[in-house]
């Protein structure tokens, strides 16, 4: 599909984007950018990756295929870097988890030669970091695709065809829509699972079994990345803190009142949802 993929930022969606791309035959070579010499030295020994490179303009020369799989926050900058050495028809994708913000970035700074297609895979891990990336990760997952009126229609059509490829169901939808339902679904989830680590009391952690270590997974993902994504998604985010603290004073209430009833219906209602998600 592509002679050359570059990959900035070769750590667990990253290296899974070479192991499965390499798995599948996507491309001829390979490259991929680490910050540190000793994540490169990882990726190559796991074969995420055919070459090696500290140097951001090196690898995304002659590449067809950029992926930004970076925190959202370093984009700007890279977006910069790569403006220089891109060639004329590459096409830039991102992985971050939010896109209003980072795509109306990218689309400012990248030059008219090089098309850019918002990209949010749906799938990952609160581990970090190469040595947790599979070849399968993918497989069965959901890819959201964010399209807006400067999105190259081709360009669309080539990386949906990639991420079908590595496994996924494609969704297009605007970068409104993807901010909105994905601080619901994931960012307020990582919100609600950091706040019930950071309200317990040390003395009753000792009792912590695998009901709170599955409630809470997620507050295990790495703090920069997190930090990049709630500030970048900052709006939706809060819409989405406010309308949990409804629902758990709406908790808090009936429990208060002693209402044994109300208590059933909200936790059936949920229940239900709940299953269906798991059906699903």
């Amino acid at each position: 599909m592509f002679k050359k993929i570059a990959i900035i930022g070769v750590g667990l969606i990253g290296g899974s984007i070479g192991l499965a791309a390499k798995k599948k035959k996507l491309a001829k070579q390979i490259t991929g950018v680490c910050r540190h010499e000793s994540s490169l030295e990882k990726a190559l020994k796991l074969r995420a990756i055919d070459r090696v490179t500290l140097d951001v303009n090196e690898a995304v020369k002659d590449a067809d295929l950029i992926i930004l799989a970076t925190p959202v926050g370093t984009f700007k900058e890279l977006v910069n870097k790569i403006s220089k050495s891109a060639k004329t028809g590459a096409i830039l994708i991102d992985v971050g988890s939010t896109k209003e913000e980072v795509i109306r970035t990218i689309e400012k700074v990248l030059p008219k030669r090089v098309s850019f297609v918002g990209v949010h895979p749906m799938a990952g891990s609160e581990k970090s970091g190469v040595g947790f990336a599979k070849p399968d990760l993918f497989e069965h997952s959901t890819c959201v695709i964010c399209k807006t009126k400067s999105t190259h229609k081709n360009s669309l059509n080539k990386v949906a065809k990639f991420w079908k490829a590595l496994g996924a169901e494609v969704v297009v939808i605007s970068p409104e829509e993807h901010d909105m339902e994905v601080a619901q679904i994931s960012h307020l989830p990582h919100a609600v699972a950091t706040a019930l680590v950071g309200s317990v009391d040390a003395k009753s952690l000792r009792l912590a079994s695998s009901g709170f270590r599955d409630t809470t997974r997620i507050a295990g993902g790495e703090p920069v990345v997190w930090a990049d994504i709630f500030l970048s998604n900052k709006k939706e985010i809060l819409k989405s803190i406010d309308r949990f603290e409804k629902v758990l004073n709406s908790i808090r209430g009936l429990v208060k009142k002693q209402d044994y009833k109300g208590l059933i219906k909200e936790f059936g209602k949920n229940k239900k949802i709940r299953d269906a998600i798991t059906k699903k």
